[in-house]
C-alpha cells in the first residue's frame, strides 16, 4: 500500500508540474503576443507622424516649432506702430515750425525777364502779400492771376528761402497791327493773340481786312482774345510772306498786306505808289523774285503788278494805272 501510495504521489506531482510548465509556455507566448501589438501601435504612429512630415514638406507648410509665436508678432507690431508715429510727429512738428516761424515770411518780390510790364504790375497781379509765410502762398492762383495779362505768355515762381519770392516771366513779342478802323490798330504777336489796342503806328507789319470782331480787336476787358479761326490760317503765311521779304531785301517797301481773300494775297507798296497781287502764294521764293525785279524796273510808276497765276503758264507782268 505504502508502495502504491508513492507512485500516485511521484505521478500526481509530475502532473502539476507539466500543468506549470503548460500554463507557463502560455502566458509567454500571449506576452509576446502583446507586445507585438504594442510594437505595431508605435511603428503605426511613427509611421503616420513621418507621412504627416513628408506631406508639410512637400506641401510647404511650416512646422509648428517654425512658426512666430503671437506675442513676437504683436511686439513687433508695436514697434513698428511707435516708428510711424513718431515719424508723423517730427513731420507735425517741423510743419508747424516752418508755418509759425516769422523767420519765413515774405520780405521781398523779385520780378525777372519782364519788358513791356513793369514790376509793380506783375507783383499787383500775383497778389502775393509781404509779411506772409512763404509755404501759405498759392503759386498755382498766382500764375494763373499774372497770365491774365494778355502780354504774359508764360510765368514760373518760386520760393528763395528764407524769405524771397521770384517771377520769372515770358512774355509776348508784337509782331503785327490789325487795323480795324481809320488810325487804329490792334497789336497782336505771331500766334495771333490780340496784346491791345492803339492809334500809333509802329515800324510793324499793318495786316487789313481782317475778318475778326471789331470788339475782340479793341479788346477792352484785358482778356487773351485772339482772331478768329480764318485769320489765324491766314496768319500763316503772312509770316512766309514777310520772312521772304525780308530774306529779299523787299520789306521796307511793303506798307499793309491785305489778307481779306486767302486765295488773293494783296501787298500794298503805298511808298512806291504800287499794289502787288501773290495770289495763293505757292511757290513764293519765285513770286518775291518777281516782285523785286519789278520794283526796280518799275521806279516811279504807279500801278499794279500781277504775279498771282501759274508761273509756268501765264506771264508775270506790270500794269500802269491810268490818272
Amino acid at each position: 500500500m505504502e508502495l502504491k501510495q508513492k507512485k500516485k504521489n511521484q505521478v500526481d506531482n509530475k502532473f502539476n508540474f507539466d500543468d506549470e510548465y503548460i500554463i507557463g509556455v502560455s502566458n509567454s507566448a500571449s506576452l509576446k503576443k502583446n507586445n507585438k501589438k504594442k510594437k505595431t501601435k508605435k511603428t503605426s504612429k511613427t509611421s503616420v507622424k513621418n507621412n504627416v512630415r513628408s506631406i508639410n514638406k512637400r506641401k510647404n507648410i511650416p512646422s509648428q516649432k517654425k512658426r512666430p509665436k503671437m506675442n513676437e508678432k504683436r511686439s513687433k507690431l508695436k514697434v513698428a506702430i511707435l516708428k510711424i508715429f513718431l515719424v508723423l510727429c517730427l513731420f507735425i512738428g517741423t510743419g508747424c515750425f516752418l508755418c509759425l516761424s516769422p523767420m519765413f515770411d515774405v520780405q521781398e518780390i523779385i520780378v525777372e525777364q519782364n519788358n513791356m510790364i513793369s514790376a509793380d504790375t506783375i507783383r499787383s497781379l500775383s497778389r502775393i502779400e509781404l509779411y506772409k509765410n512763404i509755404f501759405l502762398i498759392n503759386k498755382s492762383e498766382a500764375i494763373s492771376s499774372i497770365e491774365s495779362e494778355p502780354y504774359v505768355q508764360s510765368v514760373k515762381i518760386s520760393r528763395v528761402l528764407p524769405n524771397k519770392i521770384k517771377i520769372v516771366v515770358e512774355e509776348r513779342t508784337e509782331k503785327y497791327l490789325v487795323q480795324f478802323a481809320e488810325g487804329k490798330y490792334a497789336i497782336i504777336d505771331g500766334q495771333g493773340y490780340i496784346l491791345r489796342a492803339t492809334s500809333e503806328l509802329k515800324d510793324l507789319p499793318v495786316l487789313i481786312g481782317a475778318q475778326t470782331n471789331i470788339e475782340e480787336l479793341i479788346n477792352q476787358n484785358g482778356n487773351k482774345n485772339r482772331l478768329c479761326n480764318d485769320d489765324l490760317e491766314k496768319l500763316d503765311i503772312v509770316a512766309n510772306i514777310v520772312e521772304t521779304c525780308k530774306n529779299y531785301e523787299v520789306i521796307e517797301y511793303i506798307t499793309k498786306i491785305d489778307i481779306s481773300e486767302s486765295n488773293n494775297i494783296k501787298l500794298l507798296l503805298e511808298g512806291e505808289g504800287k499794289i502787288a497781287y501773290l495770289g495763293s502764294c505757292t511757290d513764293l521764293n519765285t513770286r518775291i523774285l518777281y516782285l523785286k525785279d519789278i520794283i526796280n524796273r518799275e521806279k516811279g510808276r504807279n500801278g499794279e503788278i500781277f504775279i498771282n497765276g501759274n508761273l509756268s503758264q501765264t506771264h508775270v507782268y506790270f500794269a500802269e494805272s491810268v490818272e
